[in-house]
């Protein structure tokens, strides 16, 4: 009796350990609240700061981030961007700030903050840190400057005079109280003119034709004593320039090199963003240029003294500042003591102001004159003789609403036996996409998008068809849409959205094999939205079986079913949704999504027919298992 009832109890704690056991492995997610259940996503949320310190200034920049640094030093010494596009871009407001909560890939710990704007620092690399990326251009500028102000015993060429001393990277200690930038329209005309990264040589362009007509001049002709500052913009340059002056009686132009008497006003004329934080300079950085009589310095220029410039290529080295034998490297802005004879400098008046001019130097031989670029600040008004010294185009223009965009782009896989469990390859149904969001520079909020959709491989053997929905939209949010190269789906009933739907809907095919590498674009106009409501790729889904009807709907994992779904199929099979608490597609069994979007991934390799997704990635499993903690980049760690 005894045996049989250690027996009986034995079967019954193996029974309920067998049922514990099972419960365990087919109901993983059964006790985990809906909003806590792991959603295979790939991006993460980030709140962005960036406060470039414009307040007043009614400036407003474009700035990008990018998950690497897009700058290059090229062959002749020039730093140029990289043809790659942003991961985000945005407008500041006036006083150039921005904050507001953005998606990038959860395998970023990084990213390098850029603008082509003057007086903004770039590149600038900026931790991930807490979901949080924060920039304050003055508490950078405050903590790269402490670093670099101790006094260096400095040396230069015993025939050049200088105004003071300098740091170990080049800041002069004698800098003037604070920094001074022009006004917002002068900014936007010297952006457009020299700062941008514009590819075409300064006299090829329209407006710079001007420049370098005869009789124009870089040098300025003092007609009435006054004092002259030289404020730093800009540097594009790759090499370790120096920037001086010299004067001579006007009409009186040195026919020689050793007819100049060099000043260094600049020993090193670079950005502190320079090459990993090793410039000098920070825009509106300014110094009073002093003219020297041949025995001692004057903080005025008298009149009658007309002011030339001069650069030296690759001037500041190790602290100090190093002539350069090779003419090549020693500029001028008078022609004549170039050794090729080519203007080396650029000057523009504002016409609105005879107190200032912008001026651009060319260290090199791409002529684009942006290699060092400077505003001139004249103290006395009618100081400076306008004759020679063209004026600054009316070129420069605040950010467009159609410069404001981001690109999101990815592949969307899908596996199309939901609710049943698949093989989980996650390639019965595959299809990139690219889509460009536009937001007004007023606000950022979103008005057009613009969608590329290539359906690149179908290893499934059930006719599916492809849409999307914009979950968080109405439709009377939605204009002007317009439909290329998609097969007409029988369910849209020739309307531009998908009737019955409480959301905006847009089929674009039912059979993904007669669209098999094609291109299908959709576009749309919408009214001023939130840009977190509608970040691409919304809520995409292939329905399956689509020639028998539409209502089998595969999902992302927790994005919600349109209303044309059928809700009967939910909680049958493998799928373990809970509709009652919003949550929809997943699974009662192993840990596998139904569908996966893999963004801001190029050229994902297509899988291999039946080798399930966490053996053809091993860290899958982990990244799993983690919920998306650690190895958030196993899509680069392939099985060997």
């Amino acid at each position: 009796m005894g045996k049989r009832f250690l027996f009986i109890a034995t079967c019954i704690t193996s029974t309920l350990l067998l049922a514990t056991s099972c419960l365990e492995k087919n109901d993983v997610y059964v006790k985990i609240p809906a909003d806590q259940f792991f959603d295979f996503d790939l991006n993460q949320k980030i709140n962005l700061s960036v406060d470039y310190g414009f307040k007043g200034k009614d400036y407003v920049v474009l700035f990008d981030l990018y998950d690497e640094n897009p700058i290059i030093e090229n062959e002749n010494g020039e730093l140029v961007k990289k043809d790659i596009s942003p991961i985000y871009r945005a407008a500041t407001d006036k006083d150039g700030k921005f904050s507001g909560e953005i998606q990038i890939q959860s395998a970023l710990s990084e990213v390098w903050l850029y603008s082509e704007y003057a007086g903004t620092l770039s590149p600038i690399q900026l931790e991930v840190t807490d979901n949080s990326i924060m920039y304050n251009q003055e508490k950078y500028i405050a903590k790269a400057t402490t670093r670099a102000l101790t006094p260096n015993n400095h040396q230069y060429p015993d025939d050049w005079l200088t105004l003071g001393d300098w740091s170990t990277l080049g800041t002069p200690t004698y800098l003037t109280p604070g920094r001074v930038l022009p006004d917002a329209k002068t900014l936007y005309n010297i952006n457009e003119i020299f700062v941008k990264y514009n590819g075409t040589a300064m006299e090829q362009r329209d407006y710079g034709k001007a420049f370098f007509a005869p009789g124009v001049s870089s040098e300025i002709k003092i007609i009435k004593a006054t004092k002259v500052y030289l404020c730093f913009i800009n540097s594009s340059a790759g090499w370790y320039n120096s920037v001086g002056y010299f004067s001579y009686p006007t009409g009186q132009e040195p026919q020689s090199v050793s007819e100049v008497q060099r000043i260094i006003a600049f020993p090193s004329a670079t950005s502190i963003a320079h090459k990993g934080e090793t410039g000098a300079l920070v825009s509106g950085d300014r110094v009073l240029l002093k003219y020297w009589d041949g025995e001692k310095f004057h903080d005025e220029f008298p009149a009658g003294v007309t002011i030339g410039w001069w650069l030296q290529g690759m001037g500041f080295e190790a602290g100090n500042v190093k002539p350069r034998v090779d003419e090549k490297y020693n500029r001028f802005s008078l022609s004549h003591l170039n050794s090729d004879g080519k203007q080396r400098s650029v000057s523009l008046r504002d016409p609105n102001s005879d107190q200032l001019v912008a001026i651009g130097f060319e260290d090199n031989t791409d002529l684009r004159y942006n290699d060092a670029t400077f505003y001139l600040q004249i103290e006395e008004k009618g100081a400076i003789d306008e004759s020679n010294t063209p004026t600054i185009p009316d070129v420069g223009n605040p950010p467009s609403n159609t410069e404001n965009f981001t690109t999101y782009y990815g592949t969307l896989t899908f596996e199309d036996l939901w609710p049943s469990m698949g093989d989980y390859d996650m390639n019965d149904v595959m299809i990139d996409y690219s889509c460009k969001v536009y937001k007004n520079t007023s606000n950022n909020r979103v008005y057009k998008i613009e969608n590329q959709f290539i359906p690149r491989h179908n290893g499934g053997t059930l006719q599916s068809g492809f849409g999307f929905q914009l979950s968080s939209v109405s439709s009377g949010d939605v204009s002007n849409i317009t439909i290329d190269g998609a097969e007409q789906s029988q369910y849209m009933q020739g309307a531009n959205q998908e009737p019955g739907q409480s959301h905006p809907t847009f089929l674009l095919f039912d059979n993904i094999k007669g669209v098999l590498e094609k291109t299908i674009t959709i576009s749309f106009e919408l009214n001023d939205l939130v840009e977190a409501n509608v970040v691409p790729p919304y809520n995409p889904f292939i329905f399956v079986e689509s020639d028998k009807g539409r209502g089998r709907e595969v999902h992302l994992v927790k994005y919600p079913p349109t209303d044309k779904a059928d809700f009967g199929l939910f909680g049958t099979g493998s799928d373990a949704s809970r509709t009652d608490e919003g949550l929809y597609y997943v699974m009662n069994r192993l840990k596998f999504p139904f569908a996966l979007n893999l963004a801001s991934i190029k050229d994902f390799p297509t899988p291999d027919e039946s080798v399930r997704i966490d053996l053809a990635y091993p860290q899958f499993n982990d990244w799993v298992k983690s919920e998306g903690k650690t190895n958030k980049d196993w899509y680069k760690h392939p099985a060997q």
